[in-house]
């Protein structure tokens, strides 16, 4: 699909569009928020980007291998690197929009105290092992039961402190009550997810 859109093949360049558009639709959620008609405009920012990087040779095949920075093989699949773009384009939203920065999160903390540095996040193009990590945590959580995902989306990926969550789910009936839920869902998180992740390592 790569080699198709390189070489215009309009069947392939749609192709990889869908490949890539259910990806996303898919993983988004488990990686960043935001209103339904950014997450669209974040998708098509991110196609045309990945598309661009197609075009002026970022990433290209050479022997039926798909290789990117420094000439060297992606490190995971072609949907992870459009991943990692996707979180670049959400992370130039924020900075164009900073009022949706949540000053509980890290990522908030920092953009609304230090701006935001593109380059910080350029590495997440090339599809590395620590973004192929992040893909199989983020994948992890959301196939968990419901509140798992709800616990741990709220405390990781939005940064909101235990007390606030408690607000959030009242079914929940104390602070300690969320303690053990979250420990049970971190337990089977990292359980799933280190499975997942060293039977990738063995197959690459």
């Amino acid at each position: 699909m790569v080699a198709g859109m390189y070489n215009g093949d309009r069947l392939l360049q749609y192709k990889l569009y869908e490949y890539c558009y259910r990806y996303y639709y898919e993983k988004y959620r488990s990686i960043f928020y935001a209103p339904e008609d950014a997450v669209a405009d974040i998708f098509q920012d991110s196609f045309i980007q990945f598309w661009e990087n197609i075009e002026c040779g970022k990433i290209y095949v050479e022997d039926d291998v798909v290789k990117g920075k420094d000439g060297k093989p992606l490190c995971g699949s072609i949907r992870t690197y459009f991943m990692g773009i996707a979180r670049l384009k959400y992370l130039e939203w924020v900075r164009e929009h900073p009022f949706s920065a949540d000053p509980e999160t890290e990522m908030g903390k920092k953009i609304k105290s230090n701006g935001f540095d593109e380059q910080e996040y350029l590495e997440m193009t090339y599809g590395d092992s620590d973004n192929i990590k992040l893909e199989i945590i983020a994948g992890v959580i959301s196939r968990m039961p419901a509140r798992c995902y709800e616990i741990l989306t709220k405390f990781y990926y939005e940064g909101k402190d235990l007390d606030k969550i408690l607000k959030e789910i009242p079914s929940i009936e104390s602070k300690n009550a969320l303690k053990t839920r979250k420990y049970k869902c971190m337990e089977n998180l990292r359980e799933v997810a280190n499975d997942t992740y060293n039977r990738y390592i063995k197959d690459i």
